[in-house]
């Protein structure tokens, strides 16, 4: 579920990162407004206009929100949706962006994969911190983020990744550059995160199949950086995927 008028390209990008995973059939929920800029752009993926009909129409394995959702106009209905599908859904739900404001602070059912993805910003507005707190203890952050919502995992995104939740290991990245900063580099990471954790092969070891998305997206823009410095996401989004696995974030002390 992705993208809103102005934010039709994060769409695109959270698709294009799900295909580099390649987890099968992918369909892209998107508002109404933006489907004809979208649909054009992707053609391996069903793309469907948002139904305010309170669900998701057709079968899922797994499910991303948020990449594109900015606009002032997104409808209740799909909140609530979000609110129900974080709440109740036994499938894995991925969160990103704009709809990390919308979650609820219910528990979720046992063993369900649940995984958020914010930058130091949205970590600081969902433990109502500032962003100079988050970055100045991380790892208590991930752990409060993750235990406020349900012990999700978390994504800390920034320098140095955390990957972790409110108990147990929490690792750093190990690959990345500041080029990773550009506009789209987060959807593109949710859109490959998502991909991979509907194969249920990859959904046995959520914190393994994590760093390895994160990995995967900070070494494939390592080895951009290293070959053509003026890289775009576009071009994260080519090569996204082929890095070959090495040692995916030590743990942190």
């Amino acid at each position: 579920m992705a993208g809103s008028l102005g934010y039709h390209g994060a769409a695109v990008l959270a698709a294009r990162g799900a295909q580099r995973a390649q987890p099968g059939l992918i369909t892209l929920h998107t508002m109404e407004g933006v489907y004809h800029s979208i649909a054009p752009q992707l053609q391996a993926v069903m793309v469907s206009p948002w139904q305010p009909a309170g669900k998701l129409a057709g079968e899922h394995t797994a499910v991303l929100i948020g990449p594109g959702l900015a606009a002032g106009d997104i409808p209740d209905q799909m909140k609530l949706l979000v609110r129900h599908l974080w709440r109740d859904s036994l499938l894995p739900v991925v969160v990103d962006a704009s709809a990390l404001d919308w979650l609820p602070l219910d528990p979720v059912p046992k063993n369900a994969i649940r995984v958020i993805t914010p930058h130091p910003g949205e970590a600081a507005r969902l433990i109502r911190a500032t962003p100079q707190q988050v970055q100045a203890n991380r790892l208590e952050a991930v752990r409060n983020v993750s235990r406020r919502f349900g012990n999700t995992w978390v994504v800390l995104k920034g320098h140095q990744t955390l990957i972790g939740r409110s108990s147990g290991e929490v690792f750093v990245n190990s690959s990345g550059n500041p080029r990773l900063a550009q506009g789209g580099s987060g959807d593109l990471l949710s859109g490959y995160l998502a991909g991979l954790l509907t194969q249920p092969a990859l959904q046995a070891d959520v914190l393994k199949t994590v760093r390895y998305a994160v990995w995967q997206h900070g070494a494939t823009a390592d080895q951009l950086s290293a070959t053509k410095p003026n890289w775009v996401v576009e071009d994260l989004a080519e090569e996204l995927g082929r890095q070959e696995p090495q040692v995916a974030g030590r743990q942190a002390q």
